[in-house]
């Protein structure tokens, strides 16, 4: 290739690539468009300027058109209804006023869209370039066609995930220095010891205490407490959840505030915190929920190299670590988050000390898995029995009042593999977001269910108002044990109508 067609193909480009920008801002629908979207239409023009007949009679017709849209698509957005109305009822001398509106600049910006284009044809004629006969060009273009597809989304959706990932983790690591947005709160803190129980992929639908038909809460089903039928995570996994109910989230975009953590929060109003996990841990800044736990005064990992370390330890495992912060002796209010496993898939692995509540034979073998997945959740309520054991017994020496809160994390999705009926994340389920939330105090006397719905993204509030937190950011109104719904979603409902299964997801009562 000589240099003088090098040049033409350069101004070829040039030419396109500004062309195509243009008609991308000037439509009012794309006013920050990416180098992927404007290749794509630079690969339309150029497709459609390799013939005489279809550049002048489709192409150039078209690109005048969006032209002439192009000082208002700048200026007031894409077309609406409203402006097509207008448009109708507009006298001259309203149209005069509104032309007057528009700056000069987006005049010469329309202008410029047809020379630019026509320019750029003029030199592929002029140069002989064949674009279409060109291979590289070729591939290219179909890649850039197939990124708009439907096939690209799931390697999209991985990047732009990656990416979020390590802003936020960016974003993390710079605010270990800096004091958090909380400043100084005020307690009225009713009882000495609060613990939080973190529950690990535990549907709602699958607890007896919720209504599940095989019995497998005996302690939540009878502990005299309160129960919350309602309580909605605010996302499918792990991170996707807790990064937006430990912090005090942005409720219209659903972003999370990491320096409004509910760690943070609880140190700002003096309690004593502690962090319990049996979850997995790579560093502190490794994940968003590590990073939300190493802001406890006193940390404590069970896992160390992530949740898929060979090292399988047992929720129980907790127990006599909790045992020891209760017996250390403090005159603070103190808050203890537990982390515990749960039902985290494979849920069978989670019952090496655990026994199933049904026997091989006893029940349909597609229901394997099932049966572990309600053992494990029998395995979390005989946990949170022995929490509040241990809490009553260290009440009876200390004279320390408690109060204890379970909630799950997030739910799962039913899948059938061809053998047995399983529960993952690798689909989502109208039920994903249902999650069980249970609380307990020293001086309860009786069991209260309140069928409320309660959105995740009200959690550090509703924390707030249990631990006895006054803040202006917090809603003093929101009370996640009451039996008032709260007031909005947030938009959950249209997400779940838009993205989630259509169909029923209902849990599975696999009793014999």
């Amino acid at each position: 290739m000589n240099l003088a067609k090098s040049l033409f193909i350069c101004l070829i480009l040039a030419f396109t690539s500004l062309a195509s920008y243009f008609l991308l801002i000037g439509s009012g629908m794309f006013p920050s468009p990416d180098l992927a979207l404007i290749g794509l239409v630079m690969v339309f023009i150029l497709a459609l300027s390799q013939s005489r007949k279809i550049f002048y009679f489709i192409l150039l017709p078209l690109i005048i058109i969006h032209a002439f849209y192009t000082p208002t698509g700048l200026n007031f957005g894409a077309p609406s209804y409203q402006y097509i109305a207008s448009l109708f009822a507009t006298d001259l001398l309203e149209t005069k006023e509104f032309l007057l509106q528009i700056p000069f600049t987006s005049y010469l910006i329309a202008f410029s869209i047809p020379v630019l284009l026509v320019a750029q044809y003029k030199l592929t004629q002029r140069a002989g370039i064949n674009f279409y006969r060109n291979k590289t060009f070729l591939a290219l273009s179909a890649l850039l066609v197939a990124f708009h597809l439907p096939i690209a989304n799931p390697l999209k959706e991985t990047v732009n995930a990656g990416l979020k990932i390590m802003d936020e983790v960016g974003k993390l690591k710079a605010m270990t220095n800096s004091p958090s947005r909380w400043g100084v709160t005020e307690l009225e803190a009713k009882y000495d010891d609060y613990v939080l129980i973190i529950g690990e992929s535990a549907r709602k639908d699958y607890h007896h205490a919720f209504g599940y038909p095989v019995e497998n809460t005996p302690f939540m089903s009878q502990a005299k407490g309160t129960l919350i039928d309602g309580l909605r995570s605010a996302g499918t996994n792990t991170v996707a959840s807790l990064r937006l109910m430990l912090t005090l989230p942005n409720k219209e975009t659903w972003e999370p505030n990491y320096d409004l953590s509910l760690m943070d929060l609880l140190n700002s109003a003096g309690l004593e915190t502690h962090w319990l996990s049996n979850q997995g841990y790579l560093g502190e800044f490794d994940t968003p929920v590590s990073s939300l736990a190493s802001k406890a005064q006193q940390v404590t990992f069970m896992k160390k190299g992530g949740s898929f370390n060979s090292t399988n330890h047992s929720d129980f495992e907790l127990l006599p670590k909790f045992a020891h912060i209760l017996q250390a002796p403090s005159s603070k209010k103190r808050f203890i988050v537990l982390h515990i496993y749960g039902s985290h898939p494979l849920a069978c692995d989670r019952l090496e000390d655990y026994a199933t509540i049904f026997k091989e034979g006893q029940i349909d073998p597609k229901h394997h898995y099932l049966n572990c997945y309600i053992s494990s959740i029998k395995k979390t309520d005989e946990f949170l029995a022995r929490v509040y054991e241990q809490l009553k017994a260290h009440q009876a020496s200390s004279q320390r009042s408690f109060s204890m809160v379970y909630f799950s994390d997030h739910g799962m999705c039913h899948q059938e593999n061809g053998k047995e009926i399983v529960l993952n994340q690798n689909c989502f389920s109208q039920a994903h977001h249902d999650v069980p939330l249970f609380k307990l105090s020293s001086d309860d006397s009786e069991q209260k269910r309140y069928q409320a719905f309660k959105s995740g993204l009200n959690f550090v509030e509703g924390m707030a108002t249990w631990v006895g937190i006054k803040h202006p950011l917090l809603d003093e109104k929101v009370d996640l044990f009451s039996n008032q719904p709260d007031p909005s979603d947030y938009g959950l409902a249209d997400r779940i109508k838009e993205k989630y299964r259509k169909e029923a997801d209902p849990a599975v009562d696999i009793g014999p």
